[in-house]
């Protein structure tokens, strides 16, 4: 029986026989998230710089500096349930399944400091695929450009798609994790193949509810993704390999990734977080668009 058998058995148990088990494991982790954080700062473990990635797809890596994430202690004698970093994606896979992404002319990513708040990019993206950007190099921070190309990136310099392409992805999760396997063909930093594409689809692509909650199974069975524990916002996940953990902090009940320390850009390098930090990342469709300055349009 491989992972994907287990986890649609699992899911046969929980999600459709008996709905109230799930409800059940998302309660544990409601329970687990409403800790109050501890006051003390959390630091990630020393890691070396992804620099394989970054010369095998000749893009710049950038590096920016973001608060880490607070762990949560639960009150003395207060032992919380175990869990784990399967269950925290098979919640997030459910609530993803049953909350679409919304409406709006405009996909919209943010990507800041998250213990500043200042901005480290944003773009503007439609569905018939034009984009805008801020921050324009060389020019005033709040300058908003189109952009020469509207596509998203599975990983470093690979697996190209436009929103169009991400809307058509299979729906199963077996079939999706082959197919973007195959897309990028150039595992990143000798970790799971298919590690970095679905992370892309679940941080910052407008991808629709079922393929969403597609990715959010197939990643639950890519193998070392570990809970690290409950932190602000969500629960704190990492994956070991290559030459640096990759960290990210998901919220199983809005099933969005809040944080990671590491990112693909829309121009197709890596962006990544000092150690110990993250990169703050709100997602959304909207309609809300500041129109490209006359310094900025392009």
């Amino acid at each position: 029986m491989n992972d994907f058998d287990l986890i649609k058995n699992l899911r046969s148990e929980i999600g459709e026989s008996a709905p109230e088990a799930l409800d059940g494991a998302r309660e544990r982790l409601l329970t687990v998230m409403a800790r109050t954080p501890a006051r003390k700062r959390f630091r990630l473990p020393v890691a070396l710089p992804l620099a394989g990635v970054v010369a095998a797809t000749a893009a710049a890596t950038v590096v920016i500096a973001t608060s880490s994430a607070t762990p949560v202690n639960p009150p003395a004698g207060d032992t919380p349930p175990p869990l784990s970093a399967r269950n925290v994606l098979l919640v997030a896979a459910d609530s993803a399944e049953r909350t679409p992404l919304g409406s709006g002319a405009y996909w919209h990513v943010r990507k800041e400091k998250d213990d500043s708040g200042r901005l480290f990019t944003e773009s503007w993206t439609t569905r018939d695929g034009q984009r805008w950007t801020r921050p324009v190099p060389g020019r005033d921070r709040s300058a908003v450009s189109k952009a020469p190309s509207a596509g998203y990136y599975l990983a470093p310099g690979q697996g190209e798609l436009s929103v169009k392409d991400i809307e058509a992805l299979p729906t199963d999760p077996e079939a999706l994790k082959q197919q973007v396997t195959e897309m990028v063909p150039e595992a990143v930093d000798h970790r799971d193949p298919a590690f970095f594409p679905l992370l892309s689809l679940i941080a910052e692509m407008p991808a629709p509810a079922k393929v969403r909650s597609a990715a959010f199974r197939a990643l639950a069975t890519v193998p070392d993704v570990q809970r690290v524990g409950t932190v602000e916002g969500g629960e704190e996940l990492m994956v070991r390999g290559g030459d640096r953990e990759i960290r990210l902090v998901v919220d199983p009940e809005t099933s969005r990734v809040v944080r990671a320390n590491m990112l693909p850009t829309v121009s197709g390098g890596v962006a990544g977080a000092k150690w110990g930090h993250f990169i703050k990342l709100t997602t959304e469709w909207t309609d809300d668009f500041p129109g490209a300055t006359e310094r900025g349009t392009s």
